[in-house]
């Protein structure tokens, strides 16, 4: 996020940003650390939660690393390309972090439908895969 020192509570807004992305991060942190620490046998969902705490952690990256890009009124070509690492980190961890909500949703699903079968580890395995391809599309179209 560029700082624009000419908008009335700017800099408030800067260090709103700044304290709520550390905050996520380390929030992320702790889900990743909690999913770690859980006893032997993981659950499918506890896997995924592992998934979308990661998604969040890097999302958390991408946005404090735009709090330290220069405001300048000529045009840097090192800042364009960390705008640009910044634009596709965002992209493509806010997707995936959608992506493995509704992965546990479908999970959730069919643990309490009993008509339904469900192989945890080939979803989990699919759903994996599938988000390293979505992740891939982002990084290759842009």
């Amino acid at each position: 996020m560029l700082r624009f020192t000419d908008v009335p509570g700017a800099d408030f807004l800067w260090t709103l940003d700044l304290v709520a992305t550390t905050l996520s991060f380390f929030g992320s942190l702790w889900m990743i650390f909690c999913c770690l620490k859980a006893p032997a046998p993981k659950s499918l969902s506890l896997k995924l939660i592992a998934s979308i705490g990661f998604a969040d952690l890097l999302y958390s990256v991408a946005n404090l690393l735009s709090n330290f890009e220069k405001n300048q009124d000529e045009v840097n070509l090192d800042d364009i390309d960390l705008c640009s690492y910044e634009a596709v980190l965002r992209q493509v961890f806010y997707t995936l972090s959608i992506y493995f909500s509704t992965c546990i949703a479908v999970a959730s699903y069919y643990s309490v439908c009993p008509t339904k079968r469900l192989n945890k580890t080939l979803f989990f395995v699919i759903v994996h895969i599938l988000a390293l391809l979505l992740a891939s599309l982002y990084v290759f179209v842009m």
